[in-house]
């Protein structure tokens, strides 16, 4: 008995080491991070941002926009999906907010039942402090008139892509 409590005892410092933390994106969807992550709320929708890494060089990003509220319906989603102009359109969005960031590669992907896309740019230019990232990954989702985005951004030096996938599929749907 003296053992078990002494090796409690001993974890709870480290106890943080393995936190997760859940957030929830809507009423049926939640993603986890490994810190509790901070609240942004941009044009009506909560975006959840933490670090993935402890020298917080890579960040995790996740939302879930609902399209309705913009007048588009899930069979407009749904038959967009194979649109390569859709696509590109996204694309070229998150693209041209940024000069210097260039598509890296696009991935059709299929999740469970969700139908979305795997995304990689580059940032060529050197970091800003607008703009410190060097690699963008991202996954697109759609589940009827939602669109889940999750993002992984990391710094000159560190390699976001060893969490990407670990992040990306703590997304959970019901």
């Amino acid at each position: 008995m003296k053992f078990i409590y002494f090796t409690l005892f001993c974890l709870l410092p480290f106890g943080n080491i393995f936190a997760q933390y859940k957030s929830k994106l809507s009423t049926r969807s939640s993603v986890v991070f490994p810190s509790k992550p901070q609240e942004l709320t941009k044009e009506g929708h909560v975006i959840y941002t933490s670090a993935l890494d402890k020298e917080s060089k890579v960040t995790g990003m996740a939302t879930a926009i609902d399209v309705s509220q913009f007048g588009v319906d899930s069979s407009a989603i749904a038959s967009n999906y194979d649109n390569t102009l859709f696509v590109d359109l996204i694309l070229q969005t998150i693209v041209g907010q940024y000069d210097g960031m260039e598509i890296v590669s696009k991935k059709k992907v299929t999740i469970g039942r969700l139908l979305g896309y795997d995304l990689s740019f580059k940032n060529n230019n050197p970091p800003t402090k607008e703009l410190p990232y060097r690699n963008v990954y991202a996954r697109v989702l759609f589940a009827g008139s939602n669109v889940f985005a999750l993002t992984v951004l990391d710094e000159a030096g560190a390699n976001g892509g060893v969490y990407k996938d670990k992040f990306f599929s703590s997304l959970k749907v019901d």
